[in-house]
């Protein structure tokens, strides 16, 4: 009975292959960032039709290879691009950017720089969102969470999902009209 016990478990563990190791930290906020690109709505014309959502890192590039694995993926039926602008400026053209940790001594120059713009905004610098980002990824209790700026998502006349918009830790500025 033991004998046919360990076989048993001998044959279970080999059919489920090796154990995968748990997603890194931005493993998880890549994919974050992509179902951001899917639960949000921009102005019609800030992506024309059939053009790609562009997902850009403005600032040294904490993801690795983690970000290009989206470009395989779809956002709202559109393919995904992943850049990597030097400016502001090179940005143009970017549906989601994130701000790297690299500019945190910029941030306030970019971020009123890309007010008005139909760009959401995403960093996990400290107090992104009440600088006037749109959203900031924070960690708690080992988990990664988000906050909201709905104060600037309605400036920029983006919309996200009500769905999205529950599973954020904190909201915080004016409801979108």
């Amino acid at each position: 009975m033991v004998a046919r016990l360990v076989l048993l478990l001998a044959l279970c563990l080999s059919v489920a292959g090796p154990l995968r190791a748990a997603p890194t930290e931005y493993q998880l906020k890549a994919v974050f960032l992509l179902n951001f690109a899917r639960y949000a709505t921009w102005p019609a014309t800030a992506l024309p039709d059939a053009a790609p959502i562009e997902i850009c890192v403005l600032g040294r590039d904490p993801f690795g290879i983690h970000l290009k694995g989206l470009e395989a993926r779809q956002a709202q039926g559109r393919a995904v691009k992943v850049r990597y602008p030097d400016t502001v400026e090179a940005a143009a053209g970017c549906a989601v950017v994130f701000v790297a940790a690299s500019e945190q001594r910029r941030l306030n120059a970019l971020l009123r720089e890309m007010a008005y713009t139909p760009t959401l905004t995403v960093s996990d610098i400290d107090g992104f969102v009440e600088a006037g980002g749109s959203i900031g990824f924070v960690t708690e209790d080992d988990r990664i969470r988000f906050d909201i700026n709905r104060t600037t998502l309605a400036r920029d006349d983006i919309k996200l999902s009500a769905q999205l918009l529950k599973l954020a830790r904190r909201l915080i500025g004016r409801p979108e009209r």
